[in-house]
């Protein structure tokens, strides 16, 4: 930004064409959008402090002006004096102004060096997601948003971190976005768009962009008293400019150690990552005070098909049976290969009420349509389902799923295509 391209207003019309007469290289706003970015103020003494947001304001006075009841970044000058030569008054006005926001920017540059540096120590996804969506809003001035990004495996955007309780998980390609709203936000110079409707509420969508590739999006959404300044604007689209490259880093990273977290087959959770997801589901539970789920489910009858079509068409029902439990949960639950033709799927901050709604859906959504094996088999497939909650269930890790399993070998020995729920009597039975 060059000094001279800092705007300057007065209320004063009059005396701004004097102005622009005499100090053609200056910048000079009145009314509309600009007048609020305007970082030199002219005041007659006397009159009221502006509004502007400026940072150099220049007080007319109409003898020579006294020290007293100057404030930090006020000239007050004789009202004469200043039209005889304003040009010296305002290059020099620029110059601070232009000092002042030079040391504003390098301030935000560093305090976006030190969140990348502090980015680029951590390797959980779901803390820097955290990190980048809190200091977003917190530049806006707003309190809830959500963070997605792209999952190759779903070729789909799936929540990495929300604290937006009016968000809901619709399984669509990007939830909650128009394609229209996404377009204007990546062909904007600023890195983002607000749509608002007719009641005045609405979002603002910030693309997480590098080079071609679209990584994230942060959705925000809001009501119709949120604004935010063009200062909070401008801080926002340096620090997601800064910051999308280090996400697109530890993105990679994650992707790839969660590929050797999964199983070759269905490319689902493997049960290492299983181990380490339930310990750390149940520390996040005990530290904050929160309850999670997990359903355990077994494939109904796998035997028929691998004794009618062949091991290969048993391991393509089970490709396609991942398939359709992967699009019919949420993007922050985990969706487990346990082992052989049995499934596991952790539900963070989910009751058992709720389980039981997720496991119907995995249900619905298995059953919906014969699988496709290959150009001449099809085959229907159901499960039987076992839900378990933490702490409601079982306060360990093991007898969680002693819980969870208990329930399903109910439900598999009986009924079968249906969802059992834990019982205080299934504390005591082995894991068959």
């Amino acid at each position: 930004m060059e000094p001279q391209r800092i705007g300057v207003w007065s209320e004063r019309g009059d005396l701004i064409e004097v102005l622009r007469e005499t100090c053609p290289s200056m910048h000079f706003v009145m009314e509309g959008d600009e007048r609020r970015t305007a970082r030199i103020a002219i005041v007659d003494a006397g009159a009221e402090r502006p509004s502007v947001k400026s940072v150099v304001r220049i007080f007319l006075c109409a003898e020579e002006p006294v020290p007293d009841g100057r404030r930090s970044g006020e000239l007050h000058v004789a009202r004469d004096a200043f039209l005889r030569n304003p040009a010296e008054y305002l290059g020099f006005a620029g110059d601070l102004a232009f000092a002042v926001v030079h040391a504003a920017k390098l301030e935000h540059e560093s305090v976006y060096l030190k969140h990348i540096h502090e980015l680029m120590t951590m390797t959980d996804a779901e803390a820097v997601s955290e990190r980048i969506t809190s200091t977003v809003l917190d530049f806006l001035g707003l309190p809830h948003g959500t963070l997605f990004l792209h999952d190759p495996r779903l070729e789909r955007y799936v929540v990495s971190y929300s604290n937006d309780p009016g968000y809901r998980e619709t399984g669509e390609f990007l939830p909650g976005i128009r394609p229209d709203v996404l377009q204007q936000a990546l062909a904007s110079s600023q890195l983002f768009a607000v749509s608002r409707d007719a009641d005045g509420s609405g979002i603002m969508v910030m693309p997480l962009q590098v080079r071609e590739d679209l990584i994230g999006v942060i959705r925000v959404p809001l009501h119709a008293s949120d604004t935010f300044d063009d200062d909070a604007a401008s801080n926002v689209t340096s620090y997601l400019t800064a910051v999308a490259q280090v996400l697109s880093n530890i993105y990679q990273l994650t992707r790839s150690r969660d590929l050797a977290m999964r199983d070759d087959l269905t490319k689902a959770y493997n049960r290492r990552f299983f181990d380490i997801s339930l310990d750390e589901e149940m520390e996040r539970s005990r530290r904050y005070g929160t309850i999670f789920s997990i359903i355990f489910l077994d494939l109904d009858d796998l035997k028929l098909v691998n004794n009618l079509y062949g091991h290969l068409s048993g391991s393509r029902t089970l490709q396609e049976v991942a398939k359709r439990i992967l699009s019919a949960v949420r993007g922050i639950d985990k969706v487990v290969r346990f082992g052989g033709d049995e499934f596991c799927i952790i539900l963070p901050q989910t009751d058992p009420e709720q389980a039981i709604a997720v496991a119907n859906r995995v249900a619905r959504s298995m059953g919906a349509s014969p699988l496709r094996l290959d150009a001449n088999v099809e085959v229907s497939i159901t499960a039987s389902f076992g839900i378990a909650t933490y702490p409601t269930h079982a306060i360990t890790k093991e007898g969680l799923i002693r819980q969870a399993d208990a329930a399903m070998y109910r439900v598999k020995s009986t009924t079968k295509n249906s969802v059992g729920i834990a019982t205080v009597e299934d504390a005591t039975r082995p894991v068959h």
